[in-house]
């Protein structure tokens, strides 16, 4: 939802035009699921920025979200700020605490179909962590427990 990130990224449009599709997709054909993806880690973006994506989601209350976390590839343009030391991706603990957070702030209604994905393997240079994704998620689920939390329990809907 930031749009600094986004013109980082050649992302091609704002948050803005991003939410009004949605809307116009929402009103046009109301009874079409809509999937929202976050992208966690992307360069630049603090723990912060990314409560902030989900809450912004949040606010548009999708049928779907899909949380994915940013893996460096060999080859491409991150690949090589990677390399020279121009980008540091989400350690494992951190990552699994902003998924958290995400998911308190994400309606209890929104289906769940990703809290993290797999880079190809061959081409995937960091998060090496990435790789065990079975564990990521049982500590997800661990440190949802520990905190006695669950999807939704901070969800407010945004005023009308």
């Amino acid at each position: 939802a930031n749009d600094k990130t986004a013109e980082l990224i050649n992302r091609g449009h704002t948050f803005a035009q991003f939410v009004d599709g949605f809307n116009r997709l929402r009103q046009g054909a109301p009874r079409v699921k809509i999937g929202v993806h976050i992208i966690n880690g992307l360069p630049g973006e603090n723990r912060e920025n990314m409560k902030n994506t989900a809450q912004s989601v949040a606010n548009l209350h999708p049928d779907l979200v899909k949380i994915h976390l940013l893996h460096v590839l060999d080859g491409t343009v991150l690949g090589q700020m990677y390399k020279r030391g121009e980008f540091v991706p989400l350690e494992r603990e951190e990552y699994i605490k902003i998924v958290c957070d995400q998911l308190e702030i994400l309606p209890p209604d929104t289906v769940i179909e990703r809290v993290t994905g797999d880079g190809i393997a061959s081409e995937l240079l960091a998060p090496l962590w990435s790789r065990k994704k079975v564990t990521v998620i049982n500590d997800i689920d661990k440190l949802l427990f520990e905190r006695g939390s669950f999807q939704g329990k901070k969800y407010e809907k945004e005023p009308s």
